[in-house]
């Protein structure tokens, strides 16, 4: 099998094909057009990626639709409970991401720590739960948070200097251009040298700077770049809906590719500093279905303590149940399926799902970075 997508043209031999009924594994030889069957031994395929057997000429490139993977909403910090047993925690969360896309893993820069993001509380308990099941990892985890983004309001055009690490002395210098971009835009601009999929940030080097720099410096270039954009000015969030160009790299010769991109990186903060930063909050796409005598209470709940707004309310012919459509905050709706429960004694249903990053209120913004830096 030919493996595309995640796979990136990896080649697999599966060991086995089986048809599941319930908890039944059969083994069956063959699976002809419709078949809904699993392969077993597949080591480098990802979920959404596409298998081909035996591609012909031409159909290698062949690509199905993958799963649409929304950013991760909730994030904690994770730690094995002994050092012996952190190799075994990062295997374990690498097969669960190879399961599951939504699962987000990385390690924070500032702190050291290993995070782990996912869609939801529950998302992020199921998945501690199965580290101690499945792998018998015991693990701490920290607080659960939304994870927010950070986002820049004003275009900013600066030059910044910095050490070119050389014996003889001298400084790289770097002009860069940071500008937003709408929030829409932000969500799906994917960067100028990366893969065609979605990116938070647009990342760019003009003809001059690219016919100047060789291929390797580009590339220590963008992923200076790539790095800085992880980390914002106001809290260390990930930056959201701005492009970044640079426009002219000047540098002594004998200068490391790693020296400009290390320049490239602090340039990018610099200039994300001085552009009026600001955060960025998850909206979620809430639904609600409630009995018409409860509507009144539901309504007011999320229009009022949970920041929300309503956008369409559904009436089907029978009239017995209400469905309310609307968009809030995902830090305010932490704890609302509770708070629902007692509001209509159990009668109501809800889903959320991720909808976009809209900005913070200045006043729910200053509150946030009082807390967040410890001062309350």
């Amino acid at each position: 099998l030919a493996a595309g997508g995640g796979g990136g043209g990896l080649v697999e031999t599966p060991t086995a094909l089986l048809t599941l009924h319930g908890g039944e594994a059969v083994e069956i030889q063959a699976a002809p057009a419709g078949t809904i069957c699993a392969a077993r031994g597949l080591k480098g395929v990802a979920t959404g990626d596409t298998l081909l057997l035996r591609p012909k000429e031409g159909l290698g490139a062949l690509r199905l639709p993958g799963v649409a993977v929304p950013p991760p909403v909730f994030f904690c910090a994770v730690e094995a409970e002994a050092a012996s047993q952190q190799p075994a925690l990062d295997a374990a969360l690498a097969a669960l991401r190879l399961e599951d896309p939504s699962v987000a893993v990385k390690n924070d820069a500032s702190t050291g720590q290993l995070m782990v993001g996912g869609m939801g509380e529950l998302h992020l308990e199921v998945l501690l739960q199965r580290l101690a099941s499945e792998w018998q990892l015991r693990v701490h985890a920290g607080e659960m948070r939304v994870a927010y983004r950070e986002s820049i309001c004003s275009a900013v055009r600066r030059t910044s200097t910095h050490a070119s690490q050389l014996k003889e002395g001298g400084e790289v210098r770097i002009e860069i251009e940071v500008r937003p971009l709408d929030l829409a835009d932000g969500a799906g601009a994917a960067s100028q040298e990366g893969p065609q999929e979605a990116a938070a940030v647009q990342h760019a080097a003009s003809e001059a700077v690219r016919s100047a720099l060789t291929r390797r410096e580009l590339g220590h270039l963008l992923d200076g770049m790539r790095g800085a954009a992880a980390y914002g000015d106001l809290l260390g969030f990930p930056l959201h809906a701005a492009r970044a160009e640079v426009s002219s790299v000047t540098a002594p010769r004998g200068t490391s590719p790693e020296a400009i991109g290390g320049a490239a990186a602090e340039a990018l903060s610099q200039a994300v500093a001085a552009a009026s930063p600001v955060l960025l909050e998850p909206v979620m796409r809430v639904e609600v279905q409630t009995a018409e005598q409860h509507l009144g209470a539901v309504l007011s709940e999320l229009t009022g303590a949970r920041r929300g707004s309503v956008e369409k309310l559904l009436t089907p012919s029978d009239a017995l149940r209400q469905t309310v459509l609307a968009r809030a905050p995902l830090a305010a709706m932490v704890g609302y399926a509770s708070a629902l429960r007692s509001l209509t004694a159990g009668e109501a249903s809800l889903s959320m799902e991720f909808s976009h990053y809209a900005r913070v209120e200045p006043a729910v913004q200053q509150q946030l970075l009082l807390q967040m830096r410890g001062y309350v």
